[in-house]
C-alpha cells in the first residue's frame, strides 16, 4: 500500500468519525434513519477492510475495524430489542482514533526497481543501495521478462533474467509482485520503448503508460550514458519520457540534446499538444547516471580476477600483457553490416598474430546476435561462426557476463565502436580508440607522434584508429607514467534523495 492509498483510506476512516459525532449530537433521530446511517458505517468499513485485505495490510488494523464493527453491531441489535439505549460515542470514536493515528504513522515507501536485462542493471544499482539503505522505504527489485523479435517484428524468444543479477541483490519475482496490487509509491524504469524496439520489447503489462497507473512517482533512468561527440537523439522520443514522471539525463549538454530533438518533433507535428511538450522538457532533471558510480569500484580487490583469465592476461614469467577491451556495438554493424564483419576478422587476425603481446577482451553489444538476427538474418550464421571461432583459438576472452566492470579492472585500453562504453571508459584516464571500418590494421603512419596521442588522452578525447594503431598501443602504454584514475561519483545517492523529497511532497 503505498501513500496515496493510505491517504484515501484514511479520508474514508475520518468520515465515518464525522458520521460517529452525527449520530452522537443527533437526540431526536427516527429508528429507521438511525438503523440506515450505522448500515452504511458498516458497510464502508468492510470496504476498508475488503482495501486493506488487497494490499495484505488487514492485520495490521484488524483490531480497531473489529471493535468498531462490533460497538456499532451491537447497539443495532440491542436498540432494535430494547429501543431507546445510549449510544456509545465515546468507545466508537476511541477504537476510530486508534485507526487514524495507525494509518496517520509515515508509512515507509514502496521503492520498485524494473529492470530488464541484467547486463543493464548497473544503470539502477547505486539508486537501490541508497533506497535499501534508507530506513524510510522498502525496496524491491523485480526484473521484468522480454520478448525478443524476429526480422518481421513478430515476438520470437521469451527472456527472463532474474537468476544472472548480482548475488548480493535479493530478487523479487514478477509473478509475486503484483503492481496493481501493491500500487508502489515509486517505480524506477530503465527500458523506456515499450512496443517500439525493434530488436526487444518487455511484457506489454508493463509498457509505461501500464506502469504510470501503479505509482506516484514513475521514474525513467537511462541504461546508457551519452558521448558529446555522437550528437544523435532521436532515441529520446520514446514512450518512456513521455509517460514518465521524471527523467534523469547524465548532462545538461545531453538535456540539451534531448529537449532540441523533443523541440523539432514538435515543430514537424504541429497537433502534438504544446502542454505536453511543455511537460516533457520540464520533467529532465540533470543529476548524473548510476553508471558512473560503478566505475568506483573497479579495482582487484573488487573484482578479483578469474583464473581462466589470469592464464590468458599473464604470461608464465608473471609479467602482464597489454590488455585491449574491445567494444562492438549494434548501431556500427547496422551502417556497415559486411564490412563491420570483414573488419572484425581482420581485428581477430592482428590480435591472434599477437598474443604474446595483447590479450583482447571482447565484449560484444548483450544484444547484437539477436540484432542481428532479426534485422539482418543472413548474416546470422556468419557471426555466430565468427564468435565460435573466437572462442576455440583461445587468444583472447569473450565476455558476455552481466558485469563488463570486471573487463574494466583490467583493460589497459578501449578499442572499438563508440558508444556507453567508450564514455565509462574514459573516465578511468586510459586511452579510447575508436575503430574504422576502412582502416587495416596493418596500417601504421610513417611518423607516429606520442605526443599528440599523449595530449588528446590528457583531455579525455577520444582517438582515432589511425592515431594510434593497434600496433603501436602497447608502445605507447610503456611512455606513459600511469596511475589507475580513481573515482568518487555518487549520483545514485544524489537521484534517491531527489525522489524521495517529490514523494514526501
Amino acid at each position: 500500500m503505498n501513500t496515496r492509498d493510505s491517504k484515501e483510506i484514511l479520508n474514508l476512516v475520518t468520515t465515518l468519525k464525522e458520521a460517529n459525532t452525527y449520530l452522537a449530537s443527533s437526540e431526536e433521530m427516527s429508528l429507521e434513519l438511525l438503523e440506515q446511517v450505522i448500515t452504511n458505517c458498516l458497510t464502508a468499513s468492510d470496504n476498508i477492510s475488503q482495501t486493506l485485505q488487497t494490499f495484505g495490510e488487514l492485520d495490521r488494523y484488524q483490531a480497531e475495524l473489529s471493535t468498531y464493527q462490533s460497538l456499532l453491531k451491537d447497539f443495532l441489535a440491542a436498540i432494535s430489542q430494547a429501543g431507546e439505549l445510549a449510544y456509545p460515542a465515546q468507545a466508537i470514536e476511541a477504537s476510530l482514533t486508534k485507526l487514524i493515528t495507525k494509518l496517520s504513522a509515515k508509512h515507509k515507501k514502496q521503492v520498485v526497481f524494473l529492470p530488464y536485462k541484467a547486463s543493464m542493471w548497473d544503470s539502477l544499482a547505486s539508486i537501490y543501495e541508497a533506497a535499501s539503505a534508507d530506513p524510510n522505504c522498502d525496496a524491491y527489485v523485480v526484473p521484468i521478462p522480454y520478448f525478443t523479435k524476429d526480422e518481421h517484428g513478430k515476438l520470437k524468444d521469451f527472456h527472463y533474467e532474474g537468476n544472472l543479477f548480482p548475488k548480493e541483490v535479493p530478487i523479487t519475482s514478477w509473478k509475486d509482485y503484483p503492481l496493481a496490487k501493491k500500487r508502489p509509491d515509486i517505480i524506477y524504469i530503465h527500458n523506456p520503448y515499450d512496443g517500439d524496439n525493434l530488436v526487444t520489447t518487455v511484457l506489454p503489462a508493463f509498457y509505461t503508460d501500464k506502469l504510470k497507473q501503479y505509482t506516484d512517482l514513475l521514474v525513467y533512468v537511462p541504461y546508457f550514458v551519452n558521448l558529446h561527440e555522437r550528437k544523435h537523439y532521436e532515441s529520446s522520443l520514446n514512450k518512456g519520457i513521455e509517460n514518465a514522471d521524471v527523467v534523469f539525463v547524465q548532462d545538461e549538454v545531453i538535456k540539451a540534446g534531448y529537449q532540441g530533438a523533443w523541440k523539432k518533433f514538435a515543430q514537424e507535428n504541429p497537433t502534438y499538444p504544446k502542454e505536453r511538450l511543455e511537460k516533457v522538457l520540464t520533467k529532465m532533471v540533470t543529476l548524473g547516471n548510476p553508471k558512473y558510480d560503478a566505475l568506483n569500484k573497479t579495482n582487484p580487490s573488487n573484482y578479483p580476477l578469474p583464473s581462466e583469465w589470469k592464464e590468458k592476461i599473464y604470461r608464465l614469467d608473471g609479467s602482464k600483457k597489454t590488455v585491449v577491451f574491445y567494444n562492438t556495438t549494434i548501431l556500427e554493424f547496422n551502417i556497415h553490416r559486411e564490412k563491420m564483419l570483414a573488419k572484425w576478422i581482420d581485428v581477430f587476425n592482428f590480435f591472434f598474430s599477437h598474443q604474446d603481446e595483447y590479450t583482447l577482451i571482447w565484449r560484444p553489444h548483450p544484444l547484437l546476435l539477436a540484432t542481428i538476427k532479426s534485422m539482418n538474418a543472413k548474416l546470422t550464421t556468419s557471426y555466430q561462426q565468427l564468435v565460435e571461432q573466437f572462442k576455440a583459438a583461445q587468444f583472447g576472452i569473450y565476455d558476455d557476463s552481466p558485469d563488463f566492470y570486471l573487463a574494466y579492472t583490467y583493460a589497459d585500453a578501449f578499442y572499438g565502436d563508440l558508444s556507453s562504453m567508450a564514455e565509462l571508459f574514459r573516465k578511468l584516464g586510459r586511452p579510447v580508440i575508436q575503430q574504422l571500418v576502412d582502416y587495416s590494421t596493418a596500417q601504421i603512419p610513417a611518423e607516429f607522434d606520442y605526443t599528440l596521442v599523449k595530449e588528446r588522452l590528457a583531455k579525455q578525447e577520444i582517438i582515432r584508429e589511425y592515431e594510434l594503431p593497434l600496433a603501436r598501443v602497447a608502445s605507447f602504454l610503456a611512455t606513459l607514467d600511469y596511475r589507475p584514475t580513481a573515482t568518487n561519483y555518487h549520483f545514485g545517492l544524489d537521484i534517491h534523495r531527489y525522489v524521495m523529497n517529490l514523494a514526501n511532497k
